[in-house]
């Protein structure tokens, strides 16, 4: 953690979509986590995934929430507003569920978090998590049409399998992101081997940058891994601490 932290001007709730599985959701989740901590944000970190809960895993920290239940108790997601406008949290970063992850949308609306926003002090941030999938795509479409600018929007394009998402840069979805202020990274292609080792051990990449268990060439590559995504977040700075 730096000796300077960086200050966040509005406090901000980090949510992650689509609800899409497999698309990277939790690993961006432990990179935007990991970024933050070191620049010395005061973020509190929750996973609603209650299926998998890779995030926590990775993130001790980071509290569970049960979503698994009837529309009329969602209140149980109230930390994640209370711990911005009450604690001491200055964003607070939400892994969201892959199937259900619906709840969360009926959440934002039935407390109406949109026009809250500006009387609460916060701002509502979704993180896009994106790869060539038609579903996952189209789930994002939906969350834009449905957003716009009411809320601002961090695109992280998870390049694991190549360099190039060709449906999502040739689609609508893309342009209509830009037009609302969309800002974009790139979450650059890690090693399988390395992936897999630090699932293994339930580490972030932060982590396995000087984890002992890990093979010397898999923390080189974590810390490659980690220099180059501290360069895309740097994109990010304006949205995250503005």
């Amino acid at each position: 953690m730096t000796s300077n932290p960086t200050p966040v001007l509005t406090k901000k709730l980090l949510t992650l979509w689509p609800q899409k599985g497999g698309i990277g959701k939790s690993f961006v989740a432990t990179l935007i986590f990991d970024y933050l901590r070191e620049r010395g944000v005061r973020v509190k970190a929750f996973d609603l995934d209650h299926a998998n809960s890779t995030f926590q895993r990775h993130v001790p920290e980071a509290e569970f929430i049960d979503t698994d239940v009837d529309a009329d108790k969602l209140g149980v997601l109230d930390p994640l507003v209370r711990e911005l406008t009450d604690g001491s949290a200055e964003i607070v970063l939400a892994d969201n569920r892959a199937s259900g992850g619906d709840k969360l949308e009926l959440y934002f609306e039935e407390n109406r978090l949109v026009a809250l926003q500006a009387e609460a002090r916060i701002a509502l941030v979704f993180v896009i998590v994106v790869v060539d999938d038609k579903d996952a795509i189209s789930q994002v479409a939906n969350l834009v049409d449905a957003y716009g600018d009411c809320v601002r929007w961090l695109v992280a394009r998870n390049l694991r399998e190549g360099p190039k998402l060709n449906l999502f840069e040739q689609g609508s979805t893309r342009q209509k992101l830009l037009a609302h202020g969309a800002v974009e990274i790139d979450v650059p292609c890690l090693a399988e081997v390395t992936r897999n080792r630090l699932q293994l051990a339930n580490l972030t990449v932060a982590a396995g940058r000087t984890a002992e268990q890990l093979h010397l060439l898999d923390r080189s590559r974590c810390v490659r891994f980690h220099e180059k995504m501290a360069a895309e977040f740097a994109k990010a700075e304006l949205l995250l601490f503005s």
